[in-house]
């Protein structure tokens, strides 16, 4: 029992430090959580799971893969998660720019129901990242102990991805629609939506470089 265990308890710790590190879901969680609501910001850490579920199933069962065998399939991912990276990161920039509503670049998101729009996004970020691809492609055969069978084994480390992010963001989704009751003032949504859409450019620009051959 102890043999089987200790893997899932050391993926855990690397997994969670890998969650606890910045990111664009994370960016994506408090942009939302600040400026939409807290429905809107669950609702994309569901999201996240979802796009996480998506990721490791496909790891368990082959298909990342033969995504990482087709470097044309592969690329074409990237620069499909890159495009909206930049979509996402261009946007929040011109909202903070144009004055009126700030937080009128998320208004759909109010209107259709915050956590619909929210989990869309949040699915969309994870889906289009093939980085979570590739860490669950080496981490995952790291820490299969020997003798366990592969599939299901994979099956319960996206189990503990999937529970550890969602509880993650889950939590900063709640704290950031209580911070955003008090930073509300228009300066400070401005600068939120500045730094927020420097941060989807900056993870846009070194997801199509790391594809670029050195």
């Amino acid at each position: 029992m102890l043999h089987a265990f200790l893997p899932i308890l050391t993926f855990a710790a690397a997994w969670g430090v890998l969650v606890l590190t910045p990111g664009t879901e994370t960016a994506l969680v408090i942009r939302l959580g600040m400026n939409v609501g807290r429905k809107a910001a669950l609702g994309a850490a569901l999201g996240t799971g979802t796009g996480l579920v998506l990721w490791g199933a496909g790891t368990a069962f082959g298909v990342s893969a033969l995504v990482m065998a087709l470097p044309t399939l592969y690329l074409a991912l990237e620069w499909a998660g890159a495009c909206y990276l930049l979509y996402l990161g261009f946007r929040l920039l011109r909202a903070s720019t144009a004055g009126g509503d700030l937080a009128g670049v998320d208004m759909s998101a109010r209107q259709t129901g915050g956590m619909g729009a929210g989990y869309q996004r949040g699915l969309l970020t994870t889906c289009l990242n093939p980085l979570v691809g590739v860490f669950d492609l080496t981490a995952f055969t790291q820490f299969i102990p020997m003798g366990a069978n592969p599939v299901r084994y994979s099956l319960l480390l996206v189990v503990v991805q999937v529970v550890m992010a969602v509880v993650w963001y889950g939590v900063l989704a709640c704290l950031a629609f209580s911070l955003g009751r008090i930073l509300s003032s228009p300066a400070v949504v401005r600068a939120l939506d500045v730094l927020t859409g420097l941060v989807f450019i900056f993870f846009a620009l070194r997801l199509v470089l790391s594809g670029v051959p050195a």
